[in-house]
């Protein structure tokens, strides 16, 4: 697997156009980690993560208990999956995975900067932020992928290991993450998989502030990979706190206007004009009526 660092977004691009035009067949996609594989962080989903620290749990050992347990998850929090078919598993376990429920499924995007944001997105000084390079030669349905999840967990029956589907649009949360993902029947190193290939992007370090600022100017921020009522407002004052000090000169600006004004209607109403509707009003002042000497 190859490996390469980036210190600029623009860094970053010219290394995703050489990835590209090496993998001309096949689909790519890409996945932001706070670690990569120099770090011990495999590609894998979280339920593989979880099952060895909890291998007593049932969940994580029974098909069945695993099936049922994300049902009953489902019936209690009926609420967060309008309009979704019960028989329609892939769909549940997508709107699960995006809320971090522990499932066989890893998000990937295919939109390289979401993943970017991803890989930066509240790390901590000891974390090293990789971007993943996915091309998969296949690309199931979520209809196709549905049947294969049913030989699944009731006849347990598998044909890939590991496959790539598509994701489909549920919520804006999803549309706007540009999700797609990986779904693993078994835990298994994608790096050993003939279907895909891998490339590894590790960030340097002392350029993160930069790069996050280089997305913020390209609209790749928190209020657009989570687009909600109350992340714009977030941000809407962020900005006013940030502008604190433009935002008094404005005001001090204006304040000498309005004096100005104001003396000015004072001068006009000493004159008796016609042209003024409202003595003390600026916002009235019918300048279109008056006369010219």
């Amino acid at each position: 697997m190859d490996k390469k660092k980036i210190t600029s977004v623009s860094n970053f691009i010219e290394i995703i156009e050489q990835f590209q035009s090496k993998n001309l067949l096949g689909q790519i996609y890409y996945r932001g980690q706070h670690n990569g594989l120099k770090q011990n962080w495999k590609l894998i989903p979280s339920f593989y993560r979880k099952k060895k620290t909890h291998e007593r749990i049932p969940f994580y050992n029974d098909l069945n208990e695993e099936l049922n347990s994300i049902y009953k998850f489902v019936e209690k929090n009926v609420d967060y999956f309008n309009n979704i078919d019960f028989s329609d598993i892939i769909s549940i376990l997508n709107i699960l995975q995006h809320y971090g429920f522990p499932t066989r499924v890893l998000d990937v995007t295919n939109n390289p900067l979401v993943a970017l944001y991803f890989a930066l997105e509240n790390i901590e000084p000891t974390d090293n932020p990789v971007v993943y390079l996915i091309k998969s030669n296949k690309c199931y349905s979520g209809y196709f992928t549905n049947q294969m999840l049913n030989d699944f967990y009731y006849e347990e029956k598998v044909k890939d290991k590991v496959v790539m589907v598509n994701g489909s649009v549920l919520s804006d949360r999803i549309k706007n993450q540009k999700g797609d993902f990986i779904l693993f029947f078994e835990e298994e190193d994608i790096h050993s998989i003939e279907n895909f290939r891998i490339e590894e992007i590790s960030i340097e370090k002392a350029a993160l502030k930069k790069i996050k600022k280089e997305l913020d100017i390209l609209g790749i921020n928190k209020s657009t990979i989570y687009p909600s009522l109350e992340e714009e407002s977030t941000k809407f004052t962020a900005l006013l706190d940030n502008s604190e000090e433009e935002f008094i000169k404005m005001a001090k600006y204006f304040n000498f206007g309005i004096n100005k004004a104001n003396n000015v209607i004072k001068n006009d109403l000493n004159k008796n004009r016609k042209y003024l509707k409202k003595p003390g009003a600026i916002a009235t002042i019918n300048t279109k009526n008056r006369k010219r000497k």
